[in-house]
């Protein structure tokens, strides 16, 4: 057998039990590396040796392939490498993600502009077209105090912790429009783990008073006589970007003897629970 043949079944038995194959090859070179410094040190002190002679002999001194190969594959788990390998995916995906964010929502996504889709919800103010009096989002919770129908703007900032993502309940808006009491709630979850979508379903939400009424939302909720509308719901639309999905809770038919309304949210059981007190005035 020709010396390199040697050499390359000696590395073969010794790299062969490691099951990751980028470690594989390093490692290969790397006892390749060691295999030629040991023959050309073994040719430097003994002259007369020949290129087979000083083969053989480096390779009997690395050791028997096989146990080596036995310690190599111990050192050289294969849940690490795909591991990296699988962060490196997983990176490239995000950003070519966040990327075409840009392009799926607008030009002005990033900068909160479109009515809808934004980066982050700074201002904490819900990204919609504006309530029923068509009036706009900033007019509805945060108007400059002449607005007569305007009974109370407030901003609890309540969060509770639900799962690795923050569900709060930013603002809230009293109004009284035409003898009728419309109560503005808006809601956001904030996750890092965008895959997740921060999802808050209609069904699931509870809506009660301090007089023990219940609200029901969505196709459960009365309509408005006169346009025919739901007149309670949980609208979806109110702004999302890649790491938070907002959320607006209107109430078109509040009881006025209602002190406070409670907001519990789960399938069977309460997940997290909200109560928003109603005082005129309130800023």
């Amino acid at each position: 057998m020709e010396p390199n043949e040697k050499k390359e079944k000696w590395l073969d038995q010794a790299t062969g039990a490691i099951p990751f194959g980028p470690d594989r090859a390093e490692v290969r070179q790397e006892l390749a590396g060691h295999l030629e410094d040991k023959e050309a040190d073994l040719r430097r002190i003994f002259p007369d040796l020949t290129e087979e002679e000083a083969g053989d002999r480096a390779l009997g001194e690395m050791g028997d392939p096989a146990e080596i190969g036995k310690k190599l594959a111990r050192l050289h788990r294969p849940w690490l490498g795909y591991l990296w390998i699988a962060s490196k995916v997983l990176a490239v995906v995000t950003c070519l993600w966040l990327v075409s964010f840009l392009f799926l929502m607008g030009e002005d996504a990033y900068l909160g502009d479109d009515p809808y889709a934004e980066w982050w919800d700074f201002d904490g103010l819900p990204r919609n077209t504006g309530f029923s009096s068509g009036m706009s989002e900033w007019m509805c919770y945060e108007g400059d105090g002449d607005e007569p129908g305007r009974l109370m703007s407030a901003q609890p900032g309540l969060t509770e912790k639900v799962e690795g993502q923050n569900v709060s309940l930013l603002r809230t808006a009293l109004w009284q429009r035409e003898g009728q009491l419309e109560l503005y709630c808006y809601l956001r979850v904030d996750s890092w783990r965008f895959w997740e979508g921060g999802a808050l379903r209609e069904e699931w939400l509870q809506v009660t008073d301090s007089q023990g009424n219940v609200y029901p939302l969505g196709v459960d909720s009365p309509e408005d006589p006169e346009s025919g509308a739901v007149l309670n719901s949980l609208d979806f639309t109110a702004g999302y970007g890649p790491f938070h999905r907002g959320y607006e809770l209107v109430l078109g038919d509040l009881d006025p003897e209602a002190e406070w309304v409670r907001l519990d949210y789960g399938p069977v059981e309460t997940i997290f629970s909200f109560t928003v007190e109603l005082e005129e005035g309130s800023t």
